[in-house]
């Protein structure tokens, strides 16, 4: 199956299939090369960008997959039950060719780990190692399997994840921004639903939410004093504006904000929003109005990509508004007067102060 998200965009399933053929890691390097052009070509036929992005997602599921298959055909069965655990925007399908990796790996419950881990930190560098050789760079933040940290077993991941809300000192940005985006991609490990049970425990902690929202406050969009969009003045990239996390990771903190709050354990950001709707926790007129602007953003993004693939160039986030269609221009302010609005509405709701 190449997944409900990938059809709906009009993608055929011949790269999916030739994943999934591929013998070797050089086969599935050869395999990966394939994505960019699909994706400058799904961009030209107009397909709807959040789309692109689980396009992104599921091809590097199956790259994952197939990936641990070679591994076991090579090794041998696993020595425990598993999960493999996508984690961020993996977990969500919101990926674009700039991603990188986040991943965890859960055991059943048992208490011989020192036998079995030899095998599975073997996995995790075979499956690390390979998603980089297919252009998936590595997590900077090390939120990887290849990381004992990320190596628990069920019971012991869902206690850290309680350890996650409870402790405010443990949930730092990267977590709140990573761990609690998460989908078992393959094993026989239920992991979704224990931790799903900690989330949804976690919608009536007051203090987790505010500490959730903390997250989505921390950063504003490049909007003036006038209304007009500001780009950065000095640095490496005068001129420009960071479409990523000046706009779409802003709107994702504040989607897994709000589902949360609302007990929802949906990943992707648009279901988020649509749940928070439906549960009254934000108005209409923000879900759409938020709607509007990640979809416009992830055009940007990865028109932006596109067109620094064409260019040979390495795809960055940077984007100069001045080189953007006028209509799509003005329509970037106004997304990112929507976003400064929606976070004004939660600081104000919440009692929390908002960057500047």
């Amino acid at each position: 199956m190449v997944g409900e998200h990938v059809r709906h965009a009009g993608v055929d399933d011949r790269l999916m299939s030739e994943i999934v053929a591929a013998q070797d890691l050089p086969g599935l390097v050869a395999a990966s090369r394939q994505l960019p052009s699909m994706i400058r070509a799904l961009l030209h036929d107009g397909v709807d960008p959040v789309d692109v992005g689980h396009v992104i997602g599921m091809t590097i599921d199956h790259l994952t997959v197939r990936l641990i298959e070679i591994f076991i055909d090579a090794k041998g069965e696993p020595p425990a039950a598993f999960a493999w655990i996508a984690l961020g925007s993996a977990a969500r399908h919101e990926q674009a060719l700039t991603t990188d990796q986040d991943h965890a790996i859960a055991y059943g419950d048992r208490s011989d780990l020192e036998v079995i881990d030899p095998y599975f930190e073997a996995l995790a560098t075979a499956v690390t190692d390979g998603l980089e050789a297919c252009g998936i760079a590595r997590c900077d933040g090390n939120v990887m399997s290849v990381n004992p940290a990320w190596r628990r077993t069920r019971s012991g991941w869902k206690q850290r994840f309680g350890e996650y809300v409870s402790d405010p000192d443990l949930m730092g940005a990267l977590v709140a921004g990573i761990a609690f985006d998460y989908r078992r991609v393959t094993g026989a490990v239920d992991i979704e639903a224990a931790l799903d049970e900690v989330i949804r425990a976690a919608s009536g902690d007051p203090g987790f939410i505010r500490r959730l929202a903390t997250t989505a406050l921390k950063q504003t969009p490049p909007v003036g004093r006038f209304r007009d969009v500001v780009v950065e003045r000095r640095g490496e990239h005068p001129g420009r504006i960071d479409i990523k996390y000046g706009g779409i990771t802003i709107v994702t903190n504040l989607a897994r904000t709000y589902a949360i709050r609302a007990g929802v354990t949906v990943n992707r950001t648009i279901e988020r929003l649509r749940s928070a709707a439906s549960a009254a926790v934000i108005s209409d007129g923000t879900r759409e109005d938020l709607l509007e602007a990640f979809r416009l953003l992830w055009r940007i993004r990865l028109e932006h990509h596109a067109e620094q693939i064409e260019r040979n160039e390495t795809p960055d986030d940077f984007v100069d508004p001045a080189s953007l269609p006028p209509v799509i221009g003005s329509a970037l302010g106004g997304s990112f007067r929507a976003i400064v609005a929606a976070q004004k509405e939660l600081a104000d709701e919440l009692g929390l102060a908002r960057a500047r």
